[in-house]
Order: structure tokens, then C-alpha cells, then sequence
């Protein structure tokens, strides 16, 4: 994942309203920026990069929002949602489609590869509408290039109508968003003892991300103490991804196979999805093992506690 770019001058003594506004500023022409290699549809990675970006500013306003006004953002936060669920549609189905053809790659009898390749076939369909769906709300009637100028009035809107009247630094914000985020994944952790509770462990990868972009705005002001937490946390955010991407695809596979025994239906679509639901369940327990792997270090070794005291000495 390209790493975030770093907020020029950033002084974290400072009255954390008014770089707040700025980090966000910054994280929204991110986003802009990215709009052509997005719509470049001749390589994927630009619509991955392009939504990292969105999450990146997404998740800065949410860490943020303490600070401001709400009522401001409300419309420009529904769009960057509108947005952001475009962009996934679009990267759901690139991933599909390049974890179908290792696959595919990797089937040894032809008949499974001819199901894969139906698989493929349909799921290019479906990028196609994704795709256009994309494009219309990144080039269509000029919204997104409006949506920069509210944007920008919205922030302004909002960082004048602070919450307070009390000045804190940009570093003590940065380290209650920081401590918030740290609290939400540590009490979904315990989620990892129960491999088989999906939603709880998808909510726990959504906090590990959190926490990933809410360290990445204080590495500035931290430094290399933060360096060997945010990368453990960026490893959980990994394996706990790739479980969900696995559990994606198992409830997929598994009410295709439900509906196929109340119907008929051809031998080489039944063994492709036999074949392909083994596959899946074998990867996501590979992952999950890694994620428990890694959370029982955690807890052997005091991650929690550690970070915290880290964060509370920063």
C-alpha cells in the first residue's frame, strides 16, 4: 500500500484545529490526485491506490470530528462515502477476478479451469458495470470536481465552530484518536477465540485499519517509536483481510451449492464450486491462523499496554 504523504511543516505543538483542517486538505487532494490513474482501467492498482486514499481521509475526519462541528461535513461526508463505495465495487471484483485466475492457474483438471473460466467471464461483466458506475460519478456533470470546492468551505465551516473552547495540541488529539482506536480493536480481539464469528472478526480488521491510519498521522510527531507497533498492526490488518476476502467467498460458494441441490444444474459448475470452496476454506484458515498467531504474541508480550504507555509518554 503507497504510504500517505507526509503534512509539510506539521508542527505538533501546535493548536491541533488548524492542522487538523490542513492534514485533511492535504488528504483530499490525495484523493483528487489519484482520479486519473483510478479511471485507468489498464491497470488495477489505480483504483486500489485511489481507495486507500479515500479510506486515509475518511478515517482522518472521523478522527478529527471531536474537534469540529459535524453539521458542516455532513453532506461532503456522504459523498465521500457515495465515492468510496464505488471505488470498492470496482477493487471487490479486481481481487476476484486476479484470486479466479491464480486459481485457475493453479487447477489441475480441465474441467474446474473451464468452470473458472465461466467464473472469470462473469465477473468481467460485472467489473464493467462497477466500472462505468465509477466513472460516471468521477467524471459526470462536474459533481467530484464541485465536491472540492465544498469540501474546503465545509472544513473551513467546520474548524471555525470548534467543539471547545479549550486549545489542545495537534500531538494530544493525535494520541486520544490513537487511543480510542487502540481500545476498539483490543476489545474486539477476543473475537480471534472464535474463528467462526465472521462479522465480529470483519468489525476487528475495520479497527485494525483504523488504528493503522490513525498512528500514520502521528508518525511525524513520534517518530521510529511508533515504526514497530504500526507495522504489527498493519500485518493484523492484513491477515484479518484476507479471512474476510475468504469469508466473502465461502457464503458466495456455499448458497450456490445450497440452490444447486434444489436444481438442475451442470456437472462442471457443481465440481468447480466443491473445488473452489475447498480452496477458500483452506487459505482462510492459513490466515486465520496467522492473525491468532499474531494476537496471542500480542498478548504474551504486552502490545496493548506497551502502546499505550508509549502513547501516553509521547
Amino acid at each position: 500500500m503507497a504510504k500517505a504523504k507526509e503534512i509539510a511543516g506539521l508542527d505538533c505543538a501546535a493548536d491541533a484545529l488548524n492542522w487538523a483542517a490542513e492534514v485533511l486538505r492535504v488528504r483530499f487532494d490525495e484523493v483528487v490526485g489519484l482520479r486519473g490513474a483510478a479511471l485507468d482501467f489498464s491497470d488495477i492498482e489505480g483504483v486500489h491506490a485511489m481507495r486507500v486514499a479515500t479510506k486515509r481521509l475518511r478515517s482522518a475526519l472521523r478522527d478529527f470530528l471531536p474537534l469540529m462541528s459535524k453539521r458542516p461535513l455532513k453532506r461532503v461526508r456522504k459523498e465521500l462515502k457515495q465515492i468510496a463505495d464505488r471505488l470498492g465495487a470496482v477493487r471487490d471484483h479486481d481481487v476476484a477476478i486476479v484470486a479466479l485466475e491464480r486459481l485457475k492457474d493453479e487447477a489441475e483438471i480441465e474441467l474446474i479451469k473451464a468452470g473458472i473460466e465461466k467464473l472469470l467471464e462473469e465477473r468481467s461483466v460485472l467489473r464493467e458495470a462497477a466500472r462505468s458506475r465509477l466513472t460516471a460519478a468521477l467524471e459526470g456533470g462536474g459533481d467530484f470536481d464541485d465536491l472540492r470546492g465544498r469540501f474546503a468551505a465545509a472544513i473551513d465551516e467546520a474548524a471555525r465552530r470548534k467543539k471547545s473552547k479549550r486549545t489542545i495540541s495537534f500531538n494530544e488529539a493525535g494520541r486520544k484518536a490513537v487511543a480510542d482506536s487502540l481500545r476498539d480493536l483490543i476489545d474486539l480481539g477476543a473475537s480471534l477465540y472464535e474463528p467462526f464469528k465472521t462479522a465480529e472478526l470483519h468489525e476487528a480488521r475495520i479497527a485494525a485499519k483504523r488504528l493503522r491510519y490513525a498512528v500514520e498521522l502521528l508518525v511525524h510527531c513520534w517518530g521510529e517509536r511508533i515504526a514497530p507497533f504500526a507495522d504489527e498492526i498493519a500485518e493484523m490488518q492484513s491477515f484479518l483481510g484476507e479471512v474476510h476476502d475468504c469469508d466473502v467467498w465461502i457464503e458466495i460458494l456455499g448458497e450456490q451449492l445450497r440452490r444447486r441441490r434444489k436444481n438442475e444444474t451442470r456437472e462442471v459448475d457443481y465440481q468447480t464450486d466443491i473445488w473452489l470452496l475447498s480452496e477458500f476454506v483452506k487459505k482462510r484458515t492459513k490466515e486465520y491462523r496467522s492473525a491468532l498467531k499474531l494476537w496471542s504474541g500480542w498478548e504474551n508480550e504486552n502490545f496493548a499496554e506497551r502502546m499505550r504507555a508509549m502513547i501516553q509518554s509521547s
